[in-house]
């Protein structure tokens, strides 16, 4: 792997980690807001960053925050915020490059998954299908997919791999720790807790 490469799957690793740290101070209250304010401007810088480096790479964190949106999960006002001043430096930078068949694919899935989720959330469904929602799988075949066909490098469907798996550790992280002040019930953590494997949960 080369040292471009490498950073960049570091790059989506802090992307995906500092997303999920924001998330659970402002939405769950298990962090401390006033990290997470300073945090956001550095999740931007560093997305802007990697996406003005690589237009596949802006391709896939676009299509993640499109997702979302679409979904109506950008719902705190540092995320609007954060989402409003990224669209803005992206568009200055003038070296937005969007590859628009794999964004619009990658789109999709997101929406696929955030939607899903919200149903397994709701609705009694089979260990598998949770699991699958829970870690954004639609997204994650469909990079895989979309590597098959050539139109990402394999240190792209990495680095999505690494910014998933940030997101995922923070989100345990945040529900051991919500657990440990009471703020969340002992089922909610195995049920927020990304390793939990279908099927293995009490």
């Amino acid at each position: 792997m080369e040292s471009t490469q490498l950073l960049g799957v570091l790059l989506f690793g802090a992307i995906g980690g500092g997303l999920k740290y924001i998330d659970e101070a402002f939405d769950e209250g298990v962090f401390s807001r006033e990290v997470a304010v300073l945090l956001a401007p550095l999740v931007v810088g560093l997305w802007i960053a990697l996406s003005t480096m690589d237009g596949t790479s802006a391709t896939i964190l676009l299509a993640i925050l499109a997702g979302v949106a679409v979904c109506g999960k950008v719902d705190n006002k540092v995320f609007q915020g954060g989402a409003l001043a990224l669209v803005a430096g992206l568009w200055l930078s003038g070296k937005l490059q969007v590859l628009w068949l794999p964004f619009a694919a990658l789109t999709f899935l997101g929406v696929l998954d955030e939607k899903g989720n919200d149903y397994v959330d709701g609705h009694e469904a089979p260990k598998v299908l949770q699991f699958f929602f829970l870690h954004r799988f639609s997204m994650k075949v469909g990079c895989m997919a979309l590597y098959g066909a050539s139109y990402l490098a394999w240190y792209h469907v990495v680095g999505f791999l690494a910014f998933d798996t940030a997101y995922d550790a923070v989100g345990t992280l945040g529900a051991r720790v919500a657990l440990k002040r009471g703020i969340r019930s002992e089922g909610q953590e195995r049920e927020d807790a990304p390793e939990a494997l279908p099927g293995l949960a009490n």
